[in-house]
C-alpha cells in the first residue's frame, strides 16, 4: 500500500509487553518507519505464550506478532556504553520516541524526556504508563489486569452481585485500546513536532484508558454519589426494542433500537406481530415502556419459536438494528470484517490473521506488510542505514552491544 499517512515518519521504539508496542505497531501500520530497540534477550513478551499465560498456538505467536507487525527489529544492548551512544544515533534522525520503561530505568539509561529532547530538540517523546506520571505510584510498573481492568473499576462493574469469583479480563483487553489512543495522541503530537520544530511529550496511562472506558459509570457515581446498578431491569425500565432474547437454537440475539416509533413497524413486521402495530395498547413509545415487561415476554415468546438463521434474514429484511452475539469463528467469517479487511492474513504464516488497526485511511485496508522481527533481525540493515559501516558493524557485534 502507499500513500499512508505516516509515511516519513521515522519511530525509535524502545518499550515491552502489549500496551505500547501495540501503540508503535498502529503507528506502523499507518505507514511510520518502526525500528524496535530489544535487548539482546528479547521483549519479555516473547516469552508469555511459552510460559502458559496464554493459551498455546504452537508456532503462531500471536501476541508477539499483534503489537510487533510491520515494524523492523534491532537488538542494542542500551547497558553497555556503545550501544547507548548507537541508540542516540537513531533518535537524532528520528521523529519520535516511544517507550514503556519504568522511570528508574529511564533514569538509569539517560532516556527522561530531557535527555532524549537534547539529541533531538524537535522529537515527540512519548511514554506509557500503569498508573501516569504523577501521583504517589508513578514509578510503580502496571499490566492492562491491573491497571485497566481491575483499578479502574471495570471488573467491578461487570462481575455479578454475589458472584464467587471477579470476571476475569480477555488477554491484552485493555493494553489494545489503549495503544490505539496513545498511537493518536502521537499522531496529534506531530502535527505541533513538525509545525513548530518544538519537541512534545505525551503521555497515556493504562489507569487512564480504563477509565475512559467506563466514564458513563464513573460520571453517574460522581453525581449520584452511589454506582449505577449493573445490571439493568430491561424488562421493567426500556423499551421492548433494546435488550436481549433467545432463540430456538439457544443463541442471543441483542436489539438495540432507540428510535422506537420508527423501529416499533419494522420489528412487529419482522416477527409477524403485525397486529401489535396499530395497537392502542402500544401506539406510543410511552406506552410501550409501561407495557415493556408484557411486550418483552410477547417478543421472547415468538422469537424462542425459531433458530437465529431464520431471525437474521426477517429482521434484515426490515432493516432492524441488531446482532448476534457473536463467537471468534463468527467474527472471522463475518461479511463486513472480510470487506473491510479488519483481519487480514499474516504475510509468512499459512492461515493466521491478525486484527488490523480499527482506521483506515482513503477506503483502503490495512496492510500487514512484514511479520514482527525476530531478535535483532535487522540490525545491519538498520546500523547501515545511519552510516556505520561492515567493520564498524562487526565490532560492536564482537564487544557485545548489539546482536
Amino acid at each position: 500500500m502507499t500513500g499512508l499517512p505516516l509515511e516519513g515518519i521515522k519511530v525509535v521504539d524502545v518499550s515491552e509487553h502489549g500496551f505500547v508496542p501495540s501503540a508503535a505497531a498502529t503507528l506502523a501500520d499507518w505507514g511510520a518507519d518502526v525500528v524496535k530497540v530489544e535487548k539482546p534477550a528479547g521483549d519479555a513478551l516473547r516469552s508469555i505464550m511459552k510460559n502458559g499465560l496464554v493459551d498455546d498456538a504452537g508456532d503462531f505467536d500471536f501476541t508477539v506478532e499483534i503489537a510487533n507487525r510491520n515494524k523492523r527489529g534491532v537488538s542494542i544492548d542500551l547497558k553497555h556504553a556503545e550501544g547507548r551512544a548507537l541508540l542516540d544515533r537513531l533518535i537524532g534522525g528520528a521523529d519520535v520516541f516511544i517507550t514503556n520503561q519504568l522511570p528508574k530505568v529511564l533514569r538509569k539509561l539517560r532516556l527522561e524526556a530531557d535527555d532524549v529532547f537534547a539529541v533531538n530538540p524537535g522529537i515527540v517523546y512519548a511514554r506509557g504508563h500503569g498508573q501516569g506520571q504523577q501521583g504517589p505510584e508513578a514509578e510503580d510498573g502496571g499490566f492492562d489486569a491491573v491497571s485497566y481492568w481491575a483499578r479502574a473499576g471495570i471488573a467491578h462493574m461487570l462481575t455479578p452481585e454475589g458472584a464467587e469469583n471477579v470476571v476475569g479480563s480477555r488477554p491484552a483487553l485493555g493494553d489494545h485500546p489503549s495503544g490505539a489512543q496513545l498511537a493518536g495522541a502521537i499522531a496529534a503530537a506531530l502535527v505541533k513536532s513538525l509545525r513548530t520544530g518544538t519537541g512534545v511529550k505525551v503521555d497515556l496511562s493504562l489507569l487512564a484508558g480504563g477509565v475512559w472506558a467506563l466514564g458513563p459509570d464513573l460520571a453517574f457515581t460522581s453525581y449520584m454519589g452511589n454506582e449505577p446498578p449493573k445490571r439493568r431491569d430491561d424488562r421493567r425500565v426500556s423499551s421492548p426494542l433494546v435488550g436481549g432474547y433467545r432463540t430456538s437454537d439457544q443463541r442471543h440475539l441483542q436489539l438495540v433500537m432507540l428510535n422506537d416509533d420508527l423501529y416499533w413497524p419494522r420489528t412487529c413486521r419482522a416477527l409477524g406481530l403485525d397486529e401489535l402495530i396499530d395497537d392502542a395498547r402500544y401506539d406510543t413509545q410511552e406506552k410501550r415502556i409501561a407495557n415493556n415487561r408484557e411486550l418483552r415476554e410477547r417478543l421472547q415468546a415468538v422469537l424462542g419459536a425459531n433458530p437465529l438463521s431464520h431471525w437474521k434474514e426477517r429482521l434484515r429484511a426490515e432493516d432492524c438494528i441488531f446482532s448476534n452475539y457473536a463467537s471468534p469463528a463468527e467474527v472471522l467469517e463475518d461479511p463486513q470484517v472480510l470487506s473491510n479487511g479488519y483481519l487480514p492474513e499474516h504475510p509468512t504464516i499459512a492461515g493466521a490473521r491478525l486484527p488490523a488497526t480499527p482506521a483506515q485511511f482513503d477506503d483502503q485496508p490495512i496492510e500487514i506488510r512484514r511479520p514482527a522481527p525476530g531478535i535483532g533481525e535487522h540490525t545491519d540493515e538498520v546500523l547501515t542505514e545511519i552510516g556505520l559501516s561492515a567493520s564498524e558493524i562487526e565490532k560492536l557485534r564482537s564487544t557485545g552491544a548489539v546482536r
